[in-house]
């Protein structure tokens, strides 16, 4: 009997080169840097907050335990801020402020799951704490990425805080970070290793690369509160089932093999987006094939592409409408439509397409 091997990789905008085993971290810091009103469902309780920055993790081929925030340069005493905080409203309505008050702040790690759900992990307090409470096994397809958020530790800022002033760090430089993962499930003090963000050198002995990661490109001073300006920033995770069997998309018979999730930085609370997503492979056809050892010129396996469950035309752009910042964005991609007669007839080996998805606001 025959065997047919599939494979189908799909590629955000671009491809790197990568070493087998070692783990990657991709930091996309949050630019413009705003603080905003915390709303449902990450902070229900109106906390202060800003998005630092994302993470996303390739494993090139490693499973991945237990990725853990390490601190370079401590934060012993938390994160201060200080700027105009209400003081008061008199007879005619005006509200009156009082000018550098402090407001304590804490950094806390939002784990954006694949299946659409969130976990929270308050990493400033307890540094080297797995950034994802009670995860036990290998994450690799359970998250689609981490974000780093400043948090104030008072609740209930709305009206604490005035629209349009600046709030300027007055304590304890964010500084740098490293991120590390347990070598195995059984914990993360049973063993850990680097992982490299943004290139970084690990060196040779497995200690801590240095210099860590910076939270932003330039220092932090200050931070401005009010409506988001500009474009909101956006973030595509593909999150790729570990492969799919044939017979499970013969004729109208589909089956799923990744799930994109879009997430919105510094967009308006409440207001819906839209982007245009275009899939394609390396020739730009209109069509899509799984090729012999993914060589165009061999035997083709020819299919048809789902995504949110609509057909997708290579090449062509499709919307993606309704996406907001405060639910998760969710599509599914599958495959569908493959001839069975023609699958028999091919030849024994690993059938793959290389897909990539760009997006347009």
């Amino acid at each position: 009997m025959k065997k047919l091997v599939l494979m189908i990789s799909i590629l955000v905008l671009y491809s790197q080169a990568i070493l087998w085993g070692q783990i990657e971290v991709d930091y996309d810091n949050s630019n413009p840097l705003v603080f905003q009103i915390g709303t449902s469902p990450l902070f229900p309780d109106g906390n202060l907050i800003a998005l630092l920055g994302t993470m996303t993790f390739q494993t090139n081929g490693s499973p991945l335990f237990d990725p853990t925030f390490m601190v370079v340069s401590p934060i012993t005493n938390g994160i201060s801020f200080s700027g105009d905080r209400y003081s008061y409203t008199d007879s005619s309505g005006q509200k009156h402020y009082d000018s550098n008050r402090s407001f304590g702040f804490r950094i806390v790690a939002v784990t954006n799951l694949a299946d659409g759900g969130f976990l929270k992990q308050d990493i400033t307090s307890t540094p080297g704490t797995p950034m994802i409470p009670g995860a036990s096994g290998n994450q690799v397809s359970k998250i689609s990425s981490i974000q780093l958020y400043l948090v104030s530790w008072e609740t209930a800022m709305e009206n604490m805080v005035r629209s349009g002033s600046s709030y300027t760090l007055t304590s304890n430089n964010l500084g740098t970070f490293n991120i590390a993962t347990a070598d195995k499930g059984s914990g993360f003090y049973q063993g850990y290793t680097y992982a490299s963000i943004e290139g970084q050198v690990i060196p040779s002995n497995g200690s801590a690369p240095l210099p860590g990661q910076s939270f932003r490109e330039s220092p932090i001073v200050d931070i401005p509160f009010g409506e988001v300006i500009g474009n909101p920033i956006l973030t595509l995770t593909i999150v790729e089932e570990p492969g799919f069997s044939i017979q499970d998309a013969y004729g109208t018979d589909k089956t799923k093999i990744a799930e994109a999730q879009l997430t919105l930085q510094n967009a308006e609370s409440g207001k819906l987006y839209g982007v245009e997503v275009l899939f394609s492979d390396s020739e730009g056809s209109q069509s899509f094939s799984l090729h012999l050892d993914g060589q165009r010129s061999l035997f083709a396996i020819p299919y048809h592409l789902l995504f949110g469950g609509e057909p997708v035309t290579g090449s062509v752009s499709v919307d993606w409408t309704g996406l907001s910042s405060s639910v998760p964005n969710l599509r599914s991609i599958e495959v569908t439509g493959i001839d069975q007669i023609r699958a028999d007839m091919a030849p024994a080996g690993q059938y793959k397409d290389t897909i990539t998805i760009t997006i347009t606001p």
